[in-house]
Protein backbone atom coordinates (compact mmCIF):
# COMPACT_ATOMS: atom_id res chain seq x y z
CA UNK A 1 0.00 0.00 0.00
CA UNK A 2 1.10 3.97 -0.19
CA UNK A 3 3.12 5.32 2.04
CA UNK A 4 1.28 8.35 4.00
CA UNK A 5 3.71 11.13 4.39
CA UNK A 6 4.37 12.73 7.44
CA UNK A 7 5.21 16.35 7.05
CA UNK A 8 7.76 18.09 9.53
CA UNK A 9 5.94 20.61 11.90
CA UNK A 10 6.97 23.81 9.83
CA UNK A 11 5.81 22.25 6.60
CA UNK A 12 2.19 21.62 8.39
CA UNK A 13 2.62 24.93 9.97
CA UNK A 14 2.90 26.19 6.25
CA UNK A 15 -0.12 24.46 5.02
CA UNK A 16 -1.83 26.07 7.23
CA UNK A 17 -1.42 29.09 6.49
CA UNK A 18 -1.91 28.17 2.79
CA UNK A 19 -5.05 27.84 3.81
CA UNK A 20 -6.22 30.99 4.98
CA UNK A 21 -8.22 32.92 2.85
CA UNK A 22 -7.06 36.65 1.25
CA UNK A 23 -7.22 39.45 4.06
CA UNK A 24 -7.23 37.42 7.26
CA UNK A 25 -6.69 40.05 9.60
CA UNK A 26 -3.52 38.00 11.67
CA UNK A 27 -0.68 36.24 9.22
CA UNK A 28 2.12 36.64 11.70
CA UNK A 29 3.62 33.33 12.06
CA UNK A 30 6.17 33.86 14.55
CA UNK A 31 6.58 30.78 16.96
CA UNK A 32 6.55 33.73 19.85
CA UNK A 33 3.41 35.28 18.77
CA UNK A 34 0.38 33.67 20.34
CA UNK A 35 -1.21 33.30 17.03
CA UNK A 36 2.11 31.54 15.59
CA UNK A 37 1.79 29.57 18.88
CA UNK A 38 -2.15 28.32 18.26
CA UNK A 39 -1.00 27.92 14.60
CA UNK A 40 1.83 25.14 15.25
CA UNK A 41 -0.74 23.45 18.38
CA UNK A 42 -3.21 22.92 15.13
CA UNK A 43 -0.44 21.44 13.19
CA UNK A 44 1.00 19.61 15.60
CA UNK A 45 -2.79 17.92 16.19
CA UNK A 46 -2.78 17.32 12.52
CA UNK A 47 0.35 15.74 12.39
CA UNK A 48 -0.53 13.86 15.51
CA UNK A 49 -3.88 12.64 13.57
CA UNK A 50 -1.49 11.78 10.48
CA UNK A 51 0.56 9.49 12.38
CA UNK A 52 -2.10 7.58 13.91
CA UNK A 53 -3.51 7.18 10.55
CA UNK A 54 0.26 5.91 9.20
CA UNK A 55 0.27 3.55 12.11
CA UNK A 56 -3.46 2.08 11.58
CA UNK A 57 -3.89 1.12 8.23
CA UNK A 58 -1.16 -0.74 7.55
CA UNK A 59 -3.51 -3.03 9.90
CA UNK A 60 -6.33 -2.85 8.02
CA UNK A 61 -5.51 -5.37 5.26
CA UNK A 62 -4.00 -8.87 5.69
CA UNK A 63 -0.84 -8.00 3.23
CA UNK A 64 0.54 -5.57 5.81
CA UNK A 65 -1.27 -6.21 9.09
CA UNK A 66 0.98 -7.58 11.81
CA UNK A 67 0.78 -9.18 15.42
CA UNK A 68 -2.98 -9.07 17.08
CA UNK A 69 -4.41 -7.54 14.14
CA UNK A 70 -3.28 -10.28 11.89
CA UNK A 71 -4.36 -12.75 14.77
CA UNK A 72 -8.18 -10.23 14.25
CA UNK A 73 -8.14 -11.03 10.41
CA UNK A 74 -7.25 -14.69 10.79
CA UNK A 75 -10.27 -15.30 13.03
CA UNK A 76 -12.33 -13.81 10.19
CA UNK A 77 -11.27 -16.76 8.14
CA UNK A 78 -11.80 -19.57 10.66
CA UNK A 79 -7.98 -19.45 11.22
CA UNK A 80 -6.06 -19.27 14.41
CA UNK A 81 -1.99 -18.24 14.92
CA UNK A 82 -0.19 -22.07 15.64
CA UNK A 83 0.95 -21.62 19.37
CA UNK A 84 4.78 -22.69 20.59
CA UNK A 85 4.86 -26.48 21.74
CA UNK A 86 7.22 -28.45 24.09
CA UNK A 87 8.46 -31.27 22.61
CA UNK A 88 8.05 -34.91 23.90
CA UNK A 89 11.06 -37.27 23.86
CA UNK A 90 11.57 -41.41 24.31
CA UNK A 91 14.52 -42.06 25.98
CA UNK A 92 16.59 -45.16 27.35
CA UNK A 93 17.92 -45.27 30.69
CA UNK A 94 21.88 -45.62 31.02
CA UNK A 95 22.94 -46.90 34.60
CA UNK A 96 22.57 -49.05 37.17
CA UNK A 97 19.60 -48.50 39.74
CA UNK A 98 16.01 -48.47 39.44
CA UNK A 99 14.15 -46.37 41.95
CA UNK A 100 11.28 -43.28 40.98
CA UNK A 101 12.47 -39.64 39.68
CA UNK A 102 11.94 -36.99 42.01
CA UNK A 103 9.63 -34.23 41.40
CA UNK A 104 10.77 -31.64 38.83
CA UNK A 105 13.91 -34.38 37.69
CA UNK A 106 15.16 -32.36 34.85
CA UNK A 107 18.27 -34.20 32.42
CA UNK A 108 19.79 -31.75 29.64
CA UNK A 109 21.93 -31.02 26.97
CA UNK A 110 23.64 -27.66 26.57
CA UNK A 111 21.20 -25.09 27.67
CA UNK A 112 18.16 -27.30 26.73
CA UNK A 113 16.20 -29.31 30.01
CA UNK A 114 13.94 -31.96 30.36
CA UNK A 115 11.45 -32.98 32.80
CA UNK A 116 11.26 -36.96 33.58
CA UNK A 117 8.86 -38.61 35.71
CA UNK A 118 7.44 -42.00 36.87
CA UNK A 119 9.65 -45.05 37.30
CA UNK A 120 12.98 -45.56 35.47
CA UNK A 121 15.18 -48.69 35.83
CA UNK A 122 18.59 -49.61 33.72
CA UNK A 123 17.80 -50.05 30.12
CA UNK A 124 14.14 -48.94 30.34
CA UNK A 125 12.58 -46.80 28.32
CA UNK A 126 11.23 -43.43 29.52
CA UNK A 127 9.11 -40.42 27.91
CA UNK A 128 10.56 -36.80 28.20
CA UNK A 129 8.97 -33.61 28.36
CA UNK A 130 10.91 -29.81 27.15
CA UNK A 131 11.31 -27.68 30.42
CA UNK A 132 10.67 -24.65 26.98
CA UNK A 133 8.30 -24.36 23.63
CA UNK A 134 10.05 -24.41 20.66
CA UNK A 135 11.75 -26.44 17.71
CA UNK A 136 14.66 -26.19 19.24
CA UNK A 137 14.10 -28.87 21.74
CA UNK A 138 13.26 -31.32 19.25
CA UNK A 139 16.48 -33.86 19.43
CA UNK A 140 17.70 -36.43 17.04
CA UNK A 141 18.02 -40.17 18.23
CA UNK A 142 21.79 -40.97 20.05
CA UNK A 143 21.62 -37.36 21.87
CA UNK A 144 22.86 -38.24 25.51
CA UNK A 145 21.21 -36.24 28.23
CA UNK A 146 23.19 -35.80 31.35
CA UNK A 147 21.17 -35.33 34.71
CA UNK A 148 20.87 -31.99 36.21
CA UNK A 149 19.12 -33.26 38.98
CA UNK A 150 20.77 -35.61 41.52
CA UNK A 151 18.76 -39.36 40.28
CA UNK A 152 20.67 -42.22 41.98
CA UNK A 153 21.74 -44.75 39.69
CA UNK A 154 20.99 -42.84 36.10
CA UNK A 155 23.54 -41.49 34.51
CA UNK A 156 22.49 -40.50 31.19
CA UNK A 157 19.47 -40.95 29.67
CA UNK A 158 19.83 -41.98 25.39
CA UNK A 159 17.16 -40.55 22.97
CA UNK A 160 15.57 -42.54 20.83
CA UNK A 161 12.89 -41.35 19.51
CA UNK A 162 11.13 -37.61 19.00
CA UNK A 163 7.27 -38.72 19.79
CA UNK A 164 5.75 -35.69 19.83
CA UNK A 165 7.76 -32.48 17.95
CA UNK A 166 8.39 -28.99 19.88
CA UNK A 167 7.24 -26.01 17.52
CA UNK A 168 7.80 -22.43 17.69
CA UNK A 169 4.94 -20.15 17.49
CA UNK A 170 3.49 -19.12 14.26
CA UNK A 171 5.51 -16.07 12.77
CA UNK A 172 3.37 -13.44 10.85
CA UNK A 173 4.62 -14.00 7.33
CA UNK A 174 3.67 -18.09 8.04
CA UNK A 175 -0.08 -16.63 9.71
CA UNK A 176 -0.51 -14.82 6.40
CA UNK A 177 0.78 -16.78 4.23
CA UNK A 178 -2.52 -19.33 5.61
CA UNK A 179 -4.77 -16.85 5.66
CA UNK A 180 -4.03 -15.51 1.62
CA UNK A 181 -4.19 -19.24 0.86
CA UNK A 182 -7.02 -19.92 2.34
CA UNK A 183 -9.25 -18.04 -0.34
CA UNK A 184 -8.51 -20.44 -3.19
CA UNK A 185 -9.08 -23.90 -0.75
CA UNK A 186 -12.42 -22.65 -0.08
CA UNK A 187 -13.14 -24.53 -3.41
CA UNK A 188 -12.75 -27.90 -3.20
CA UNK A 189 -11.06 -27.77 -6.56
CA UNK A 190 -7.99 -29.59 -6.99
CA UNK A 191 -5.46 -26.25 -7.01
CA UNK A 192 -2.06 -25.91 -6.07
CA UNK A 193 -3.02 -23.52 -3.17
CA UNK A 194 -5.87 -25.51 -1.78
CA UNK A 195 -3.30 -28.72 -1.34
CA UNK A 196 -0.90 -26.06 0.41
CA UNK A 197 -3.74 -24.78 2.59
CA UNK A 198 -5.22 -27.73 3.76
CA UNK A 199 -1.23 -29.44 4.74
CA UNK A 200 -1.10 -26.29 6.97
CA UNK A 201 -3.46 -26.83 8.78
CA UNK A 202 -1.85 -29.09 10.67
CA UNK A 203 0.08 -27.10 13.23
CA UNK A 204 3.27 -29.43 13.14
CA UNK A 205 3.84 -28.19 8.72
CA UNK A 206 5.49 -26.02 8.47
CA UNK A 207 6.63 -26.12 4.94
CA UNK A 208 4.93 -27.57 1.85
CA UNK A 209 5.03 -28.12 -1.58
CA UNK A 210 3.02 -29.28 -3.77
CA UNK A 211 3.42 -31.37 -7.05
CA UNK A 212 0.76 -31.02 -9.26
CA UNK A 213 1.81 -31.87 -12.93
CA UNK A 214 0.60 -35.90 -12.67
CA UNK A 215 4.03 -37.18 -10.73
CA UNK A 216 2.89 -40.79 -10.56
CA UNK A 217 0.91 -40.67 -13.23
CA UNK A 218 -2.41 -38.94 -14.76
CA UNK A 219 -4.50 -37.70 -12.05
CA UNK A 220 -2.11 -37.56 -9.09
CA UNK A 221 -1.03 -34.93 -6.96
CA UNK A 222 1.95 -35.19 -4.16
CA UNK A 223 2.38 -32.88 -0.59
CA UNK A 224 5.76 -32.98 0.40
CA UNK A 225 5.42 -31.95 3.63
CA UNK A 226 7.93 -31.19 6.67
CA UNK A 227 8.18 -29.90 10.17
CA UNK A 228 10.38 -27.00 10.87
CA UNK A 229 13.10 -28.96 11.59
CA UNK A 230 14.14 -32.03 10.17
CA UNK A 231 11.47 -34.69 8.17
CA UNK A 232 8.23 -35.60 9.15
CA UNK A 233 6.74 -38.78 11.56
CA UNK A 234 5.39 -40.74 10.34
CA UNK A 235 2.65 -40.14 12.58
CA UNK A 236 2.54 -36.47 11.06
CA UNK A 237 2.16 -38.01 7.51
CA UNK A 238 -0.99 -39.55 8.42
CA UNK A 239 -2.66 -37.19 9.97
CA UNK A 240 -2.05 -35.05 7.15
CA UNK A 241 -2.82 -37.70 4.59
CA UNK A 242 -6.53 -37.89 6.51
CA UNK A 243 -7.22 -34.64 6.09
CA UNK A 244 -6.19 -33.92 2.35
CA UNK A 245 -8.02 -37.46 1.74
CA UNK A 246 -11.10 -35.86 3.50
CA UNK A 247 -11.25 -32.85 1.06
CA UNK A 248 -9.58 -34.02 -2.31
CA UNK A 249 -11.88 -34.36 -5.37
CA UNK A 250 -12.50 -38.19 -6.00
CA UNK A 251 -10.78 -38.29 -9.45
CA UNK A 252 -7.45 -37.32 -7.78
CA UNK A 253 -5.05 -39.86 -6.63
CA UNK A 254 -2.84 -37.32 -3.69
CA UNK A 255 -0.32 -39.09 -1.74
CA UNK A 256 1.07 -36.90 1.50
CA UNK A 257 4.92 -37.62 2.08
CA UNK A 258 8.41 -36.73 3.27
CA UNK A 259 10.52 -34.19 1.07
CA UNK A 260 13.79 -36.51 0.03
CA UNK A 261 16.76 -35.51 2.33
CA UNK A 262 20.25 -34.11 1.24
CA UNK A 263 22.66 -33.60 3.84
CA UNK A 264 24.56 -30.48 3.81
CA UNK A 265 27.89 -30.64 4.92
CA UNK A 266 29.50 -27.62 5.81
CA UNK A 267 33.17 -25.76 6.75
CA UNK A 268 33.39 -22.77 7.65
CA UNK A 269 36.77 -20.27 8.92
CA UNK A 270 35.25 -17.35 11.19
CA UNK A 271 37.28 -14.11 12.38
CA UNK A 272 36.11 -13.54 15.37
CA UNK A 273 36.08 -10.57 17.85
CA UNK A 274 37.65 -11.33 21.69
CA UNK A 275 34.86 -12.54 23.87
CA UNK A 276 32.34 -13.35 20.69
CA UNK A 277 30.47 -16.72 21.13
CA UNK A 278 32.13 -20.20 21.33
CA UNK A 279 32.50 -22.20 18.41
CA UNK A 280 29.54 -24.45 19.15
CA UNK A 281 27.57 -21.94 19.13
CA UNK A 282 28.41 -20.88 15.85
CA UNK A 283 28.35 -24.33 14.93
CA UNK A 284 24.50 -24.36 15.75
CA UNK A 285 23.27 -20.87 14.46
CA UNK A 286 24.54 -22.30 11.27
CA UNK A 287 22.73 -25.65 11.61
CA UNK A 288 19.58 -23.18 12.49
CA UNK A 289 20.47 -21.47 9.28
CA UNK A 290 19.86 -24.81 6.99
CA UNK A 291 16.62 -26.04 9.35
CA UNK A 292 15.25 -22.71 8.06
CA UNK A 293 15.72 -23.46 4.41
CA UNK A 294 12.11 -24.47 2.29
CA UNK A 295 11.63 -28.04 0.60
CA UNK A 296 13.34 -27.80 -2.99
CA UNK A 297 15.31 -24.43 -2.16
CA UNK A 298 18.78 -23.83 -2.83
CA UNK A 299 21.95 -23.50 -0.65
CA UNK A 300 23.63 -19.67 -1.49
CA UNK A 301 26.86 -19.37 0.66
CA UNK A 302 26.45 -15.72 0.40
CA UNK A 303 23.03 -15.76 2.66
CA UNK A 304 24.90 -17.88 5.34
CA UNK A 305 27.13 -15.15 5.56
CA UNK A 306 24.77 -12.36 5.91
CA UNK A 307 22.88 -14.70 8.53
CA UNK A 308 25.87 -15.30 10.77
CA UNK A 309 27.18 -11.28 10.16
CA UNK A 310 23.72 -10.60 11.97
CA UNK A 311 25.40 -12.14 15.37
CA UNK A 312 27.77 -9.55 17.26
CA UNK A 313 31.46 -10.65 17.86
CA UNK A 314 31.80 -11.97 13.99
CA UNK A 315 34.15 -9.78 11.78
CA UNK A 316 34.55 -11.80 8.47
CA UNK A 317 33.42 -15.67 6.90
CA UNK A 318 34.92 -17.76 4.46
CA UNK A 319 32.24 -20.47 3.46
CA UNK A 320 34.84 -23.58 2.80
CA UNK A 321 32.87 -26.15 1.72
CA UNK A 322 30.88 -26.13 -0.51
CA UNK A 323 32.37 -23.66 -2.59
CA UNK A 324 28.92 -22.64 -4.07
CA UNK A 325 25.20 -23.21 -4.24
CA UNK A 326 23.77 -26.05 -3.72
CA UNK A 327 20.68 -26.60 -5.66
CA UNK A 328 18.12 -29.36 -4.75
CA UNK A 329 15.11 -30.75 -6.58
CA UNK A 330 11.84 -29.30 -5.96
CA UNK A 331 10.63 -32.23 -3.53
CA UNK A 332 13.97 -32.07 -1.92
CA UNK A 333 15.20 -30.64 1.33
CA UNK A 334 18.60 -29.64 2.72
CA UNK A 335 19.23 -31.22 6.16
CA UNK A 336 22.55 -30.42 8.12
CA UNK A 337 25.40 -33.07 7.98
CA UNK A 338 28.80 -32.50 9.25
CA UNK A 339 29.13 -28.89 10.70
CA UNK A 340 32.89 -28.09 10.91
CA UNK A 341 33.65 -24.08 12.28
CA UNK A 342 37.36 -23.24 12.64
CA UNK A 343 39.04 -20.04 13.15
Amino acid sequence: MPDLPLPTLEEATEELLRLLPEGFPVRNPDAFSAFGTYLRLAAQVGLDVRAALRALLPQLFVTTATGAWLDEHAKGLGLARKEAQPARLRARVVGTGSGTFPPGALFGVGELRYRAEGAYAPGAEVELVSEGVGARYNLPPGTRLLPVTLVPGVEELEVLALVEPGADRETDEELRTRCILSWPALGRGSTYHAYMSWALEVPEVRKVVVLDDHPRGQGTVDVVVAPARGLPSAELLARVQALVDERRPLTVSALVRAPTPVSLGLRLRLHLEAGAAPLSEWAERVRLFVHGLGIGETFWPSRLMDHLHGFPGLKAVEVLLPTGPVAVAPDALLVPGNVEVLT
